[in-house]
């Protein structure tokens, strides 16, 4: 059995005077694995991963990172659990170029390697655009630039928080794919956030699905319909959740489609034998 790297344990937070946007959510990242991260916007998934980071604070609940609760951590392990957040979180007006923003913050880790930038971005495949402004970027490229920012130290958490958004399906592939060549690369343990459930459950072992006081997390072959139409409240089609399910379909690639709602998404359904964890009323 895989060792965890990362365990949470009844996490719950809200932000001030709002009911809890998380209750009471435990999973484990195992060491050297994808954990994928889905449910609906408002559930709670980039909350959850700037908890890990240490951009909030739970309100109550435990962290443990190689065994140890982060809360006894006399120092956050910044350099070891690298949040990646969206690229639109990059100033648009920044007037710098590529090469000038990695090796600034290269100089803040006080790494002496005066080939390092240019190794980063080879890595991450924007070489030619060192030169570029980052405002001059795109959503894709930038997206980049900010995975290369984070692998500076080597961290032995990835969390990356819609990473493909944005993207087209040929540019979800090629950043899924660096992320890959990344984790192989380091033994980089990786967390993702992303709405594209066929592309999550095609590149993650393990999954986190995440509605607020409603998750599941076990395996992807454990996965089915039923669960994520339960978390997201809705129903869906051309999810091909299995490799058996491939056998099953038309010869059509619908690994970049996403979900289609037959549902009101306050309507809630209850279906027994699921492995769910429910805040109890």
């Amino acid at each position: 059995m895989s060792e965890a790297i990362l365990r949470a344990e009844k996490l719950t937070f809200s932000y001030e005077g709002l009911e809890p946007i998380l209750k009471d959510i435990s999973f484990s990242l195992n060491r050297g694995e994808s954990l994928g991260v889905l449910g609906p916007n408002g559930g709670g998934k980039s909350t959850l991963m700037k908890i890990i980071a240490g951009l909030l604070k739970a309100k109550s609940g435990e962290i443990y990172f190689n065994g140890e609760p982060l809360s006894s951590m006399k120092n956050y392990p910044y350099h070891l659990l690298s949040y990646v957040p969206q690229s639109s979180e990059l100033n648009p007006i920044m007037p710098v170029k590529v090469s000038e923003l990695l090796d600034f913050s290269i100089s803040l880790h006080k790494i002496k390697n005066p080939h390092l930038s240019d190794e980063l971005l080879n890595l991450v495949g924007i070489a030619h655009k060192k030169d570029s402004l980052v405002s001059k970027l795109s959503g894709g490229e930038k997206q980049r630039v900010l995975i290369a920012r984070a692998i500076i130290q080597k961290p032995q958490i990835l969390l990356l928080d819609e990473p493909t958004k944005g993207l087209d399906s040929n540019g979800q592939d090629q950043l899924l794919s660096l992320i890959e060549t990344i984790k192989k690369r380091d033994q980089t343990s990786v967390m993702i956030v992303d709405h594209n459930i066929n592309q999550i459950i095609k590149s993650c072992q393990n999954i986190l699905c995440l509605n607020r006081d409603v998750h599941w997390h076990d395996h992807r072959d454990f996965l089915t319909k039923n669960i994520l139409e339960d978390v997201y409240h809705c129903e869906f089609e051309h999810l091909l959740i299995h490799e058996k399910d491939l056998e099953k379909n038309d010869g059509a690639d619908h690994s970049h489609d996403h979900h289609f709602c037959n549902h009101d998404h306050a309507h809630e359904k209850t279906k027994s034998g699921h492995q769910f964890i429910r805040r109890k009323p």
